[in-house]
């Protein structure tokens, strides 16, 4: 940067503008009611949800981390699971995800703000959202979504 530059602010209130549709991930898991969890286990590593749809793209669920989570049960007798006690659970790696999914999801728009969708976060004390363009998946809203915008800001 030369002298008399300056670095390019965060302007909050214009961020809080911005439209989903800019910020939203659109590279997100897309499932079928009748896949398995193992294919829900197997596809969510670098991702923080699932979307649940049908051929044409329609919402019928949404599966978010808390549902992976809800997956395992510690014993009661243990405050932390170790690697071997998760390796040892009886999951039924063949049910299909329709079982655990969330089949009425608050969905967002991607002409939502990004300020209405955070105030959705604090309100609702949900971190992960479809985004939904009428009946059609579009992409999905996280946490993530805001520290990848906030990165470009970062020094």
């Amino acid at each position: 940067m030369s002298a008399g530059e300056e670095e390019p602010k965060l302007n909050i209130a214009k961020l809080s503008k911005m439209p989903l549709r800019l910020v939203m991930n659109e590279k997100f898991l897309r499932l079928s009611p009748d896949d398995r969890i193992e294919d829900l286990i197997k596809g969510i590593e670098h991702r923080t949800c699932a979307v649940v749809v049908d051929e044409t793209g329609k919402l019928l669920g949404f599966i978010s981390v808390d549902e992976i989570i809800n997956l395992i049960v510690p014993p009661t007798d243990y405050v932390l699971v170790g690697i071997d006690a998760l390796k040892e659970a009886h999951f039924d790696w063949n049910r299909p995800v329709r079982e655990i999914m969330n089949p009425k999801p608050i969905t967002l728009s991607p002409d939502d703000s990004l300020g209405y969708a955070l105030g959705m976060m604090l309100e609702t004390g949900v971190r992960q959202f479809p985004v939904v363009d009428g009946k059609r998946v579009v992409g999905t809203f996280s946490a993530q979504s805001v520290i990848r915008l906030l990165r470009v800001f970062a020094r």
